[in-house]
């Protein structure tokens, strides 16, 4: 009976040792659970915030600087400690950025000047701006070593801090945040110790490493935005300087015409001025034909114009003046003729202007031939005027393409224009040549419509050939009208239909930019 009992007493002390056991891993996995809940919930709520100061890093295009202010104040907020500061560093030295909150001053001053930096962030961080930080980068490396934070803790900090600094703060993390391999930037949040309201532990130091690691993405993705934007704001900067230059390649254009034009007009109304006394006119209808009218009236006509001294030299002086008249009458034709024509030029390129805007951003099936010919078109004048020799060697059934014709007219005028201006700073005697060739043929495989421009200018220099299609580069002094996108945009446009764009040049020789678009 009674080894009954102890047997049964034994079951339920086990039994109950048992619901005890499991009333605990229930309770310890509810505690778990409710932590890892809560290590959730913070790490999206961090992940939010840093993205909302991303946000209006972007949308403001506020600096780096800026969004690792309102970083710093978030991070104090999300540590709960005391204070905070954010500092840049390189290999030279270490430079304080911002300082949020109630953070110790990091050198030795007056108790007075401390008490008013420690109670006003913003003047704390004008001050941490200009003082000289007693640490490095090498020193924030060694303190951290393999991890990716430093912990303080008791006021024992390095030796580098001042002595006052352990009066304000008890306890310091210290996490680097790495840019590109490297750490660009640090970030110290202090607080007070065991007894104080909130005092950082290593959870804490483990989660202001873990939002580094976000906010170094934030800044990776604030700087790709940025060269991103800054890329298409230069595109956009190069599609509008090249209707900049065709519409002055146009005025320039129309204003040599309309030269031509003028003077033609004044050589035309000086030629055809009232008819004076003295004219070939005035002579034959006031002078020799009343008189030869009179000898009629008299009926001593023929002996008039055959035996008198004056009047045996009508019939030559008149076929003299009607050669002159019509003489004149030819060059009048010519001058008129001129005129049509320059008229008809302006009238071609004010068309064709009104071509390239109605058509601007708009792609449809066409050859490049008459794309080419506009781009001459443009420059006919100029061509005249700087004694420029171009060529044109097109041949016959060129395939239609789907391209934009206004974009692929800019690309043409802006090597066209590059060769003009190249050629005339050589300031010489050589003769000044241009030759633009448009064929079709198999090029690697597939047939390909190719394009040539060739000039006879200066040349360019071996060192900037690797160089010339990239955005912002450019072989010109820069100005307002010369910021290295000239080219780089034809590079974009011929890329854009499948092509490529190179060139190939000897300094002294000239240059050759070859075009080949592939037909689909």
């Amino acid at each position: 009976m009674q080894v009954t009992f102890i047997l049964l007493l034994f079951v339920v002390i086990g039994m109950g040792a048992a619901i005890i056991f499991l009333k605990s891993r229930a309770i310890i996995a509810q505690r778990t659970l409710y932590e890892n809940k809560k290590l959730t919930k913070k790490g999206r709520e961090g992940t939010r915030a840093i993205l909302e100061i991303s946000g209006k890093a972007i949308n403001a295009d506020i600096s780096d600087d800026a969004f690792l202010s309102s970083y710093c104040e978030y991070a104090q907020r999300s540590l709960g400690g005391d204070g905070a500061a954010v500092f840049f560093m390189t290999d030279d030295a270490v430079r304080g950025l911002t300082v949020s909150g109630v953070f110790p001053v990091l050198k030795d001053i007056s108790s007075q000047i401390e008490s008013q930096l420690v109670a006003h962030p913003k003047k704390h961080s004008e001050f941490i701006r200009d003082i000289t930080i007693p640490f490095s980068r090498e020193d924030i490396a060694k303190w951290c070593g393999s991890a990716s934070f430093a912990f303080f803790k008791g006021g024992n900090f390095p030796s580098c801090f001042p002595e006052k600094f352990s009066k304000t703060a008890k306890r310091m993390v210290v996490a680097p945040i790495i840019l590109e391999g490297e750490a660009a930037a640090a970030v110290m949040v202090v607080s007070g110790d065991d007894f104080d309201e909130h005092a950082i532990d290593e959870n804490d130091c483990d989660y202001l490493a873990w939002l580094n690691e976000i906010a170094s993405l934030s800044l990776k993705g604030i700087k790709i935005f940025r060269e991103k934007r800054d890329y298409e704001k230069g595109l956009q900067q190069a599609k509008e300087e090249g209707m900049l230059q065709v519409s002055a390649g146009i005025i320039h254009n129309i204003g040599n015409a309309v030269t031509v034009a003028k003077l033609n007009v004044v050589e035309l109304r000086d030629k055809n001025l009232p008819i004076s006394s003295d004219s070939p006119e005035s002579m034959i209808l006031n002078e020799i034909l009343p008189e030869i009218k009179r000898h009629i009236e008299k009926g001593d006509a023929g002996d008039f114009l055959s035996n008198d001294q004056t009047g045996s030299q009508f019939l030559n002086v008149i076929s003299k003046l009607v050669s002159h008249i019509s003489s004149r009458s030819a060059e009048n034709s010519k001058l008129t003729k001129s005129l049509s024509n320059k008229l008809n030029h302006i009238s071609e390129i004010i068309e064709l202007q009104q071509r390239f805007i109605g058509e601007l951003g708009t792609e449809n099936l066409s050859s490049l031939a008459p794309v080419i010919e506009s781009a001459v078109k443009i420059f006919e004048e100029t061509f005249n005027k700087k004694s420029v020799s171009l060529k044109t060697e097109i041949h016959d059934n060129i395939q239609e393409i789907l391209i934009d014709t206004s974009m692929m007219a800019q690309v043409y005028i802006n090597l066209i224009k590059n060769a003009v201006e190249a050629m005339e700073a050589e300031k010489n005697d050589k003769e000044k040549s241009i030759k633009i060739t448009l064929r079709t043929e198999e090029k690697d495989g597939r047939r390909s419509i190719i394009s040539e421009v060739v000039d006879n200018g200066p040349g360019i220099n071996p060192n900037a050939l690797p160089n010339l299609f990239t955005f912002g580069f450019s072989t010109k002094e820069k100005s307002r009208h010369s910021r290295g996108y000239g080219l780089h945009s034809c590079k974009e446009t011929v890329k854009k239909y499948g092509g490529t764009i190179a060139v190939d040049s000897k300094q002294g020789e000239g240059t050759k930019f070859t075009i080949i678009i592939p037909i689909v």
